[in-house]
């Protein structure tokens, strides 16, 4: 099967990302079956630093849906956003092969092996983000207070070649959240969970460091599993899909807008 996996970032575009693409591909080959494919398209459209303005996140969102569409049309099994989580309703009407939305199939996984969870991210602003994704999935009340770390988007490079302050920082403030009670640790953005990979942090004091592209990867190949067996997701009521003719028209306005 052929999985599409959205990232908001230009990995192949920049020496910069380099170590951060490198580490994707390495780590998607590593946990998908041996039939399945995974790539990581760029973006349509690139927005800097869309993980510290809800504006930069609409067009980013818009970018992501026509990402999902062109996906579908190339003939794509399966289609996962990035770990915001982007166009979680939209995506449900414009596209009919299975979507995973990163940071929900990352969290329901997880909550088979650990009993709660913090998110550690890399903003105090990206961390109010993903509190209003987990009020989103009515899981607050597995959630223990989290954190963030201070590494900039233009750290990626260094995280991989200059490691040691970075892991200092991490690990001081994942010992704050193992600490108040945390057994599993959600790391976003993507970049981090990877770098955590790489680093060998598996765990930390204890508690576990989710791996948010494995869970995503396996929850895409099931769906597409229970897809082919005949199990399609819930499309009545809020997730019902548009008529045709509005279908098309909505189809038609996205492929106008470069």
């Amino acid at each position: 099967m052929k999985i599409w996996i959205q990232s908001g970032t230009p990995l192949s575009k920049s020496d910069l990302y380099k170590p951060y693409a490198d580490s994707l591909e390495r780590h998607a080959l590593k946990v998908g079956r041996p039939d399945t494919s995974v790539e990581f398209p760029h973006l349509g459209k690139e927005y800097p630093g869309a993980g510290r303005s809800r504006t930069h996140l609409h067009f980013v969102q818009h970018e992501t849906i026509k990402s999902a569409m062109r996906a579908e049309a190339e003939g794509y099994d399966a289609f996962i956003t990035n770990c915001l989580d982007l166009g979680f309703h939209e995506l449900k009407e414009m596209v009919n092969i299975p979507v995973v939305f990163m940071t929900q199939a990352t969290l329901a996984f997880y909550s088979q092996l650990a009993p709660n969870f913090a998110f550690l991210v890399n903003s105090e602003r990206l961390h109010h983000f993903f509190k209003e994704i987990a009020e989103r999935y009515s899981v607050r009340d597995r959630m223990v207070p989290g954190g963030w770390v201070t590494f900039a988007f233009t750290d990626y490079a260094n995280l991989w070649n200059n490691p040691e302050t970075f892991v200092k920082q991490y690990l001081e403030v994942a010992g704050e959240l193992t600490s108040r009670g945390a057994t599993a640790l959600c790391p976003a953005g993507l970049y981090l969970s990877q770098w955590l990979i790489d680093q060998g942090i598996r765990e930390v004091n204890g508690a576990l460091v989710m791996d948010p592209l494995a869970a995503s990867v396996k929850t895409a190949e099931m769906m597409v599993d229970f897809r082919r067996m005949g199990v399609n997701r819930c499309q009545t009521g809020a997730w019902a899909a548009p008529a045709p003719e509005v279908h098309a028209l909505l189809a038609k306005e996205l492929a106008a807008r470069n």
